[in-house]
């Protein structure tokens, strides 16, 4: 009760101060999502926008500090280039990598047959925008109870050439190069990055190689053809858990040697991937009333992962289409719009696990394969009418199709509709049917014992917004209450390994408050709050009753503040502030971990001169450094949850382009 008051108090306090200056109107911002570009005021789904400025407050090496200046996002990293993203939830599913949340790149999908995405091939760099959507978003983009990430490359008219250096006091150097050679009609992008650094913590080296091409062409006056492809080559190293003993005698040690396991560094405990994309996708508007479009990929990942217990070798090809048809008409009444689609994705998970001598593959295990396809079919209707009503129905059957769990067919409806007042206040109401399947990871995890009874997440969302503009300040108010059946919980066996179990229910209900200062063109301001009461409902493990529990690893309370000070014309600041609250770290609430102030500050000077502009930067990360743990390994057995992340480090960059 006391954080809602307090958070309460500064939002009062920051309503009677920014109604003394001057009412200014903020730009409108459009987004793309579920098919429709709207702007926000009328979007019936809890967005957050992030823009190419906000990609790079950080030092331009990782997306954790900008997702986590987001309400209810939470990203960690368990070691520097290793990712779980959460959106509305907690790790439990995702002991390394991002589950549970769908990931396209100009609508194309990134996420795999597998529900797997590597997302820590990406680069911030790319991007011109992403889109967060919190919630079910099944109605059109099939599985995941967390949501959507959507992320989009810019567009160019002009040729134009970066390069960015940068080098970070804990032995780090990147260097990018972006090449655009564009016009009206026909615009080429070629994106190469390589990052290498040295971890603070011992086996924590990262190194990345990083190739893009893209290709747009318009034609016919209304339509355009795009081809995107991409190849990663990454590696780093996996330090492994540490106790609670370990981590206070040394938090930056890896995993010791313990009983009859050796220790992370005595195996060389690290992650290979290789990963080559290619897409192509067509788009046009046949004429007043219909439009089409049309995508196809293919994507091919092949990785070594030796780790502590073995030495798993994987490849995994994967094609994916999808396909929308557009309808939209006008009339006295107001507007209709009709979308009619599918999303096919389909993965060959090639896995073998082999004894890890030092590093080396050794004696064969088990070999395990698995052919994976999944539908989606999808329909939406919105209608507008004259009086500000905007209504959306849409919904998607969907099929999973494994050869090891048995084939579910789900349908998810979602229903939304918002009413806007005037030119700066909305009302959103909106219920969404969620769903999402187990990951190849989950069916087959690291124990190598195949779990076929594995079930699908599946539970429905209730949602009330309210966004609205009022003086300088924009904001976004949402509660929400989502009722999860079958949730998927991780446990590990004795010797470290995952494996994954249907829990029963789970009851999470949040509210999440954003707010956006435009306090003059030389500041803004933006914080995000978010509470969550998160709770396990009949869920029994054994002999033990773990109902009422609090959902592990999720903080009931976040807070995020970032800023934009420009304090001359070449010279700005960005300030920003995370505040993470404890956290359980195992289903029996027994454990916790302490509540982090994370500081981050950018200092950037900025010149323009010409056809030409010289950036130079500081980054300062983990300002005050504190020792907090920005991935912990959830219910690990013997207590080893603990991977420290960085101390205080910081990070020199220059970029030219002409």
């Amino acid at each position: 009760m006391k954080k809602f008051l307090f958070i309460a108090l500064c939002y009062l306090l920051g309503f009677q101060l920014v109604a003394q200056t001057e009412s200014t109107t903020l730009k409108e911002v459009m987004v793309q999502s579920f098919e429709k570009k709207r702007n926000l005021s009328t979007n019936p789904d809890a967005l957050v926008v992030i823009d190419s400025l906000q990609l790079k407050i950080n030092a331009n090496t990782s997306f954790v500090p900008l997702l986590n200046t987001t309400a209810g996002v939470k990203m960690e990293e368990r070691s520097p280039g290793s990712y779980r993203l959460s959106i509305r939830g907690s790790s439990l599913r995702s002991p390394f990598g991002v589950r549970n949340v769908k990931i396209y790149w100009n609508q194309i999908p990134l996420t795999d047959a597998g529900n797997n995405t590597y997302f820590q091939l990406f680069e911030p760099d790319l991007f011109q925008q992403a889109v967060i959507s919190k919630g079910p978003s099944g109605g059109l983009y099939g599985s995941g109870t967390g949501g959507t990430l959507l992320l989009s490359s810019p567009i160019f008219l002009q040729k134009s050439i970066s390069n960015q250096h940068l080098y970070n006091s804990l032995r780090g150097y990147k260097q990018i190069w972006d090449v655009q050679l564009g016009n009206s009609q026909t615009q080429h992008r070629i994106f190469a990055s390589y990052w290498n650094q040295h971890g603070q913590r011992e086996q924590s080296d990262v190194e990345k190689t990083f190739v893009h091409y893209q290709f747009h062409q318009n034609f016919s006056g209304s339509g355009s053809l795009d081809f995107l492809t991409y190849y990663g080559d990454l590696r780093y190293q996996t330090p492994g858990g540490l106790t609670l003993n370990q981590f206070l005698a040394n938090p930056f040690q890896a995993r010791p040697a313990a009983g009859t396991f050796k220790s992370a560094i005595d195996q060389r405990a690290t992650f290979y991937i290789k990963s080559f994309q290619a897409a192509l996708a067509i788009s046009n508007q046949l004429n007043q009333h219909w439009a089409y479009r049309w995508s196809a990929g293919f994507q091919q990942n092949d990785i070594k992962n030796p780790t502590i217990r073995n030495y798993e070798i994987r490849n995994e090809p994967n094609i994916n289409s999808r396909g929308v048809m557009q309808y939209k008409n006008s009339s006295e009444k107001g507007n209709l719009s009709v979308d009619l689609g599918y999303e096919w994705l389909s993965g060959t998970f090639n896995s073998s696990t082999h004894n890890n001598n030092l590093g080396e593959k050794g004696t064969l295990q088990v070999e395990q394969n698995a052919k994976i396809q999944q539908y989606t079919f999808f329909a939406q209707g919105d209608w507008q009418s004259k009086t500000n009503w905007f209504l959306t129905l849409s919904g998607s059957l969907n099929q999973l199709n494994t050869g090891i769990n048995t084939t579910e067919s789900i349908f998810s409806p979602r229903l939304s509709v918002v009413k806007k007042f005037n030119q700066h206040h909305s009302f959103m109401a909106k219920l969404a049917h969620g769903f999402s399947p187990p990951s190849i990871a989950e069916i087959r995890p690291s124990t190598s014992v195949l779990n076929p009874d594995l079930k699908a997440e599946k539970g429905w969302n209730h949602e009330l917004s309210y966004r609205g503009k009022f003086a300088k300040v924009n904001y976004d108010a949402t509660f929400y209450w989502f009722e999860l059946q079958e949730s998927i919980s991780l446990r590990r066996t004795a010797d470290g390994a995952d494996y994954f179990v249907n829990v029963g229910n789970t009851r999470q209900k949040g509210i999440e408050i954003s707010l956006n200062y435009q306090a003059s063109d030389q500041l803004s301001i933006q914080t995000a709050s978010t509470l969550q009461d998160f709770k396990f409902i009949n869920y029994t493990a054994g002999t033990t009753n773990y109902s009422g529990n609090q959902l592990t690893g999720t903080a009931p309370f976040t807070q995020s503040i970032f800023a934009q000070a420009k304090i001359t014309p070449h010279i700005t600041l960005m300030p920003q502030f995370l505040f993470t609250d404890k956290i359980f770290l195992n289903d029996a609430n027994t454990d916790q971990l302490a509540a982090s102030r994370y500081w981050n500050i950018k200092a950037s000077f900025d010149r323009v001169l010409g056809t030409k502009s010289f950036s130079l930067w500081l980054n300062l990360d983990n300002l005050l450094d504190e020792r907090y743990i920005s991935g912990p390994d959830l219910n690990a057995v013997g207590g080893r949850y603990y991977n420290v992340s960085a101390g205080r480090n910081f990070t020199i960059g220059t970029r030219f382009k002409w």
